[in-house]
């Protein structure tokens, strides 16, 4: 059997909330939108996506997660209504946000934490989703990471090649799945922060 393993470094502490499981849509709710109208995306890819358009600060964000997501979805169709409005829903929770607001962020995956095929796929679509977001944003976008900014996304990177099978059901390797998730939600919190503190960054 595999085992999961992390070397990760500290990010300087990023104050958090009570309230931060609310902030995105249930999991498995979700994911049976999307399946009902053969949606490519998964929910956890979605959500990466756009939370990689937000911190790269890519123009007109909307307009892109349209033209990304629903350009298969026939219009007239009920399900693809359906879907479409779960993901504009998830969407919102990104960007219909008060930036002054403390910072509230949760990884949309399963919610049962098991080292199992399901969620290991669900935190490399996360990381494919924001990977691809943030790649949008251009080279405007990446000279303005910091240097953790950098090195976050190339552990990012990393966690996109995660094996996914074989992962035995364990207390250590829950602990690591644990921990390389809470390093996903630290990265992103860091890097929105820089983002507002940049000149137009609001």
């Amino acid at each position: 059997m595999l085992r999961l393993y992390i070397a990760k470094p500290k990010f300087d502490a990023i104050e958090m909330t009570a309230s931060e499981s609310d902030a995105v849509p249930d999991y498995a709710t979700l994911a049976s939108t999307l399946q009902r109208c053969a949606a490519a995306n998964s929910p956890s890819g979605a959500h990466g996506f756009a939370l990689g358009l937000a911190v790269a600060r890519v123009r007109e964000p909307y307009k892109v997660w349209c033209e990304e997501l629903y350009s298969d979805l026939d219009p007239a169709d009920v399900l693809a209504g359906e879907c479409r409005s779960a993901l504009d829903s998830l969407f919102a929770t990104v960007f219909d946000r008060d930036d002054d607001a403390p910072m509230q962020l949760a990884l949309l995956l399963p919610q049962d934490i098991q080292v199992g095929a399901q969620r290991l796929v669900a935190v490399r679509d996360w990381c494919q989703g924001f990977l691809f977001g943030c790649g949008l944003g251009g080279q405007d976008a990446n000279d303005r990471l910091s240097e953790a900014g950098r090195g976050f996304l190339h552990d990012v990177a990393e966690f996109t090649r995660m094996d996914t099978a074989d992962v035995e059901n364990n207390a250590e390797n829950q602990a690591a799945l644990i921990d390389i998730e809470e390093y996903l939600r630290e990265g992103v919190m860091l890097m929105r922060e820089e983002r507002q503190r940049q000149p137009g960054g609001a």
